[in-house]
């Protein structure tokens, strides 16, 4: 596989500028960032860095939409469930044009990236069914037959997220759909490596003209560009995807502005698989290997630790290396492609020195991969990996990682002594059993401490489901009616109806 600078499609719009108040405009700064292609590891674009004046002028544009403006003083809720389902035909009328341009910026193939699109679509059209249908509930008189008590559920106001580099446009849309059914406005920060799709997607909801100046504003660039954000007064709350590191200090700062305000943040993870004696060992295999490899391991739920039951242990290590093994990288653009390139080069040298720890300073054993792939070639690929005989406390098996790599620990004998360990875990975001045993079942899902559970499968989420996490996993759901009920705050209403 060669991808070349020369081969690489061009990009159907301009991305020179950004989206404020309903208009394309220049970033104060007058810098720009250059944009890659990690499969071929060359420029394809220099979009607009915005700088903290811009920032402040997105916030001021949406703060003056949502308090002076027509989207929640005179919009009503079958208007708002419009606009977005408004949004939802412009994306799918425009959808070849988003999955090439995804495709590019991320290196996914462009089988997954048609999935990513498809399920864009169905956010905007899940999340308008709530816009309508903002509740509150009445409470009878309690104590006082004069009085009623009733709640009224309110948007919280601006939101500002910062988001993070791996689904550039579905994450926007598990974030952005809710928020805006909700009736809150927007600020929207993409990850500095993967702006385009958000650059495009702000063109789509222009073009709809369903929606008023500075309920949708879009800001570029990078810590600079998320702390003047995160920072700014006029913003009511925050959702953040992304690191560990990054989401607490994002906790630290919303904690010490002027205005304490809500956070809401989806953080790391190092999701354990538990294989349970009785399976098909083979579909559970590729089960794994697709939990660990997807989006080339840049997932925050990824099946990254692996406990297999010491009874099946020799008969399934084999299975999972002819699973990995068996997977097609290549040009992202092509049908047969499975796997892409992480994102950058600092993500490739990161991967890269975390197989060299578990190789030499965790004492792992190579089962498969462990090397750039395509050597001599530019773009930033590393080989699907496994590493085994891990030990349960090595950094491989305890620290993400975020790309293509498996630890598979020692062999275990009881269900119970994986839960004991794993509910000692810094994260809880997912997890994942394959077990015909109802019992594994009914213990594991009860006893574990992590937001989204598998059950003989992995890595499927719908909208109407809630994803989210515990401990340095985060906290808030993205997703479901969880997710449109964080965009909302309730008030109580008391009156005295004998006055």
């Amino acid at each position: 596989m060669t991808v070349t600078a020369t081969s690489l499609p061009q990009l159907p719009f301009d991305c020179s500028q950004t989206y404020i108040n309903g208009r394309w405009v220049d970033a104060s700064s007058g810098e720009t960032r250059n944009v890659e292609n990690p499969a071929a590891g060359a420029v394809i674009a220099a979009v607009c860095e915005s700088s903290v004046k811009d920032v402040d002028a997105a916030v001021q544009a949406a703060h003056t939409a949502f308090y002076e403006g027509p989207w929640i003083n005179e919009y009503s809720g079958a208007q708002r469930r419009d606009a977005l389902l408004a949004v939802a035909t412009a994306i799918e009328q425009h959808r070849k044009k988003l999955e090439m341009i995804e495709s590019i910026n991320t290196g996914k193939p462009i089988a997954d990236v048609r999935m990513e699109v498809d399920d864009a679509i169905d956010l905007f059209r899940h999340f308008a069914g709530y816009a309508d249908k903002v509740e509150g509930r009445h409470i009878a008189a309690q104590t006082n037959a004069g009085l009623e008590g009733y709640t009224v559920k309110v948007p919280v106001g601006v939101v500002g997220f910062i988001n993070a580099f791996n689904y550039p446009l579905c994450l926007l849309a598990w974030k952005v759909a809710p928020a805006l059914a909700a009736g809150c406005t927007v600020v929207f920060k993409p990850g500095p490596q993967t702006p385009l799709t958000t650059q495009y997607f702000a063109q789509l909801v222009h073009e709809t003209g369903a929606f008023p100046e500075g309920v949708f504003n879009v800001v570029l660039g990078g810590v600079e560009v998320g702390q003047a954000l995160v920072d700014h007064d006029l913003v009511d709350k925050v959702g953040f995807t992304g690191s560990v590191k990054t989401g607490k200090h994002v906790i630290r700062s919303t904690a010490s502005t002027a205005r304490v305000r809500a956070t809401s943040v989806e953080l790391g993870g190092k999701s354990p698989g538990v294989v349970m004696p009785g399976v098909d060992l083979e579909r559970t295999a590729q089960l794994v290997v697709g939990g660990c490899m997807s989006n080339a391991g840049m997932n925050c739920n990824a099946l990254t630790r692996l406990w297999v039951h010491r009874s099946v242990y020799d008969e399934f290590i084999p299975l999972l290396k002819a699973a990995a093994e068996a997977l097609v990288l290549g040009t992202p653009q092509d049908e047969g492609t499975q796997m892409g390139p992480l994102i950058d080069r600092a993500q490739y040298e990161r991967v890269l020195e975390y197989i060299r720890i578990g190789r030499e300073e965790d004492g792992a054993q190579l089962l498969t991969g462990g090397e750039a792939w395509a050597l001599g070639q530019p773009g930033y690929w590393v080989q699907p990996t496994i590493l085994s005989g891990v030990g349960r406390a090595a950094r491989v098996a305890t620290e993400e990682i975020f790309g293509p790599v498996l630890s598979v620990l020692e062999p275990f004998d009881s269900l119970d002594e994986v839960i004991d360990v794993e509910r000692r875990s810094e994260f809880g975001l997912a997890a994942g059993i394959f077990t015909r045993s109802h019992s594994d079942v009914a213990r594991f899902t009860r006893r574990m401490r992590c937001g989204t559970i598998w059950v003989n499968g992995y890595n499927a989420l719908y909208s109407y489901l809630p994803f989210g996490g515990f401990r340095n996993s985060g906290f808030g759901r993205e997703l479901g009616y969880e997710s449109f009920d964080g965009y909302l705050a309730t008030k109580a209403i008391i009156d005295d109806v004998t006055f």
